[in-house]
This record gives structure tokens, sequence and C-alpha cells, in this order.
């Protein structure tokens, strides 16, 4: 392996990482409630509505111009994908860079900016913005069951973490189309099964999520009266 000479090799002082910690956990603290909203996420399994907690895209710009004013971004990727548009966003401060995935309808304006503000956000996540509302979502979506009785995420193959990290690992538009159809012929509403058991939407999931979904929807087309799914209509 060729090495990398020193005019090669990007020079990191003492102090750039100093400085790089002590602003990650700025980043890292609560962020003001008077900051965060709240939408609808699903109904649980006792038929109330429960709110997801969250931040708006120009609140964590905000937030990054405030602690780090030297952050950067871009574009890396846009991309789509049957009827969905793909975006990855990169983010970098004092020199570490951070990815995130973002999804959207792609027949609309509204649609991409989507994709592209929810990259931001969970690139943003990475360095620590708004991280405790994600963790929050987590512990009460474990306290309520999260998923149905003796039906484990892990029983059925669903990996820890559904949603796609880079592009490359999105969900297909094939296994979209496979998602759809197979809840038009059972009757299943998709995305709010998605949510539910999942805690994301179907064109945020990973190949490997897809998968392991498909196969709850097949099983559940056999043995409807045994899981509580969330129906269409």
């Amino acid at each position: 392996m060729k090495e990398k000479t020193a005019a090669q090799t990007p020079y990191i002082s003492a102090d750039n990482i100093l400085d790089f910690g002590t602003t990650l956990n700025k980043l890292r603290k609560t962020v003001d409630p008077e900051l965060v909203r709240k939408r609808e996420s699903h109904r649980g399994r006792n038929g109330n509505v429960r709110l997801v907690e969250y931040v708006e895209w120009h609140t964590v710009a905000d937030i990054l111009d405030e602690t780090a004013p030297n952050w950067e971004h871009s574009i890396k990727d846009i991309r789509k994908i049957g009827d969905i548009m793909t975006i990855t966003v990169a983010i970098t401060i004092d020199g570490v860079t951070r990815e995130g995935l973002g999804t959207g309808p792609a027949a609309t304006e509204t649609g991409i900016k989507k994709a592209e503000h929810d990259a931001l956000k969970r690139a943003a996540v990475k360095f620590g913005i708004a991280r405790d509302l994600y963790k929050r979502e987590f512990e009460e979506i474990q306290d309520e069951g999260g998923r149905p009785e003796a039906v484990p995420a892990a029983a059925e193959g669903f990996p820890a973490e559904p949603v796609a990290a880079t592009l490359s690992e999105l969900v297909t538009a094939k296994q979209l189309g496979m998602i759809r159809a197979l809840g038009r012929q059972s009757g299943i509403d998709v995305e709010a099964e998605c949510g539910l058991v999942l805690r994301c939407g179907t064109a945020e999931l990973s190949r490997r999520a897809a998968s392991a979904f498909i196969d709850h929807l097949q099983k559940a087309q056999k043995t409807a009266a045994e899981l509580p799914l969330r129906r269409a209509g």
C-alpha cells in the first residue's frame, strides 16, 4: 500500500480536536422545548393517537449557525426511485463529515424539499442535534409495548435500525411495489403498519428491513387473526 506523504496528509492539531470535542458537546445539548414541534405518528393498539416530537430543518440550521458557525453542507446525491426522490446530504464541522439520507414524493417540489430537509436533519442527528428526541421516542415505544405482544422484532428478522443509512442500502422500487401490492391484496394500510412496527415510512426502509417487512406482510395474509395489523379504510 502506498503511504501518503506529509503534503498529502491533512494536519489535525490537538487544538482542532479539542475544539471539535467542545462543539460536539454543545450540539448534544437538549433542544429548547419551545423549538420542538409535534405531529401525529400512528395509533397504538389502544386506539390512541401517538404524537412524535421533532424539530424543523431551519431550527437545526440555526443551532448549527450558533454553535458551529464554520459548518458546511453539500448535496452528495439526488436520485429518483420509482415515485420516491432520495437525497443524501453531508454536513462537515471542523473537518468531520457525516451524512444523512432523506426521502420524499418525487411528483412535487414540496416532496423534493422534504427529502432534502430530512436528509439535513438526519446528518445533524449524527452530530448529536435533537438526538434526545429520537431517544425519547424509542423509549416511549418500548414503554407502550412497541410491537404486538409475543411478536418481538428480532423474531421476524427486523434489523435494529430499519432506516437506510446510505443510498446503496435504500429500499428498491421493486420492493416498494411488492409492499404496496401486498397491502392492496390484504387490505392493510402499509404506511401505518410500517410506522407501528418499524417506526418509519416504507420509502425510508433499508433493503434488508424492506425484505423483512415483505415477509411480515406475507405472513399476515396467512395468519391475519394472529397479528393486530393496521387495516386500510
